[in-house]
C-alpha cells in the first residue's frame, strides 16, 4: 500500500536505507551520530537543530522528493528511504528530543503487510519452522536431512530476522512429517503459526517478537 503525503514525527523514524556509516554496527541513530558525527550535536539548541535540518541532502524536507518512508508490519519499525543526509538527519533527531522540539515530516509511505490467504495456502501444504542461519547449524541440518532423505525447502528471512532461515517441510511427504514432528517436540520456532497469528490480528504491537526467540 502506498500513502501519499503521509505524516509522522522525526522521533518515529528508526533508521535509514543508506549512509556513509556502516548502519549494521549501530543499534540506534543516536548511537551512530554519537560515534561518527559528534561535532553535529555539540549545539543542543533550536539553532543547532535548524542547522542540521537545513542540510541540502535531507530531501524528505523538500517537496517533490524521491525520498520516502517504508514500513513493514512484521517488523514494526519506520525507515527513511534516503539518498543522503543520514548523519544530519540523525543529529536533528538527537537534538530535537533533548530540547523537546517537534519536527513534523511528510512524504510517501510504502507500507507492507502479510497476505492471510497466501499464508493459509502455504500452511496447507507445508509445516514451516525457523532455525539459525549460522554455518555450523545450517550445514549440520543440511547433512542430517540429506542422510534422512527427507524433502525440504528453505529460504532466508528478511531483516531484522536475516540471521535465520525458514524451513518448509511438505505435509504430503512422510519423512518430512517425521522431521516436523521432531521440530515440534524440540520446541523449534513454528514460523507458520507465528505468521498466521500476525496476519490474523494485523496488529504489530501485539505480536510475539521473533528477535527475542532463541534460534540457536
Amino acid at each position: 500500500m502506498v500513502i501519499e503525503r503521509w505524516q509522522c514525527e522525526i522521533q518515529e523514524v528508526h533508521g535509514f536505507s543508506a549512509s556513509k556509516s556502516e548502519l549494521t554496527k549501530f543499534s540506534s541513530m543516536d548511537e551512530m551520530v554519537e560515534c561518527n558525527s559528534r561535532e553535529m550535536i555539540t549545539d543542543i539548541s533550536p539553532q543547532g537543530l535548524a542547522k542540521n535540518l537545513a542540510h541540502n541532502e535531507i530531501r524528505i524536507m523538500r517537496p517533490n522528493t524521491d525520498d520516502c518512508f517504508k514500513y513493514h508490519r512484521w517488523d514494526g519499525r519506520l525507515f527513511l528511504i534516503n539518498s543522503g543526509g543520514s548523519h544530519h538527519f540523525a543529529a536533528a533527531k538527537y537534538i530535537a528530543l533533548r530540547i523537546g522540539a517537534p519536527v513534523p515530516l511528510a512524504g510517501r509511505l510504502h507500507s507492507y503487510a502479510l497476505n492471510p490467504d497466501a499464508i493459509a495456502s502455504l500452511r496447507r501444504d507445508f509445516d514451516i519452522f525457523m532455525i539459525s542461519d549460522k554455518p555450523a547449524i545450517s550445514v549440520a541440518f543440511n547433512e542430517a536431512m540429506r542422510s534422512f532423505e527427507a524433502t525440504w525447502l528453505w529460504t532466508h528471512l528478511p531483516r531484522p530476522y536475516h540471521k535465520a532461515r525458514a524451513i518448509l517441510l511438505p505435509k504430503n511427504e512422510r519423512r518430512s512429517q517425521r522431521v516436523a514432528q521432531a521440530f515440534q517436540e524440540a520446541a523449534i520456532v513454528d514460523l507458520g503459526a507465528y505468521l498466521e497469528g500476525l496476519s490474523r490480528t494485523g496488529d504489530e504491537n501485539g505480536r510475539a517478537d521473533l528477535r527475542f526467540i532463541t534460534i540457536t
